[in-house]
């Protein structure tokens, strides 16, 4: 699980409302959402993680 700032699909957002969350596997991803602050996004990030287990992750 990644929370990242910015993306292409971010450009013309507040800098305060840029972060995504990113599920990764080895060389595969899929970004879950984008357009969050850093709070939110680590706190959905936290809540995958237990929901997914870090197993499968």
């Amino acid at each position: 699980m990644e929370v990242d700032f910015g993306s292409a699909s971010s450009r013309g957002r507040p800098r305060a409302r840029a972060w995504m969350v990113r599920l990764r596997r080895g060389q595969r991803s899929v970004i879950v959402t984008i357009g969050l602050t850093r709070t939110a996004a680590d706190t959905l990030a936290a809540q995958l993680t237990a929901l997914l287990g870090d197993g499968l992750l």
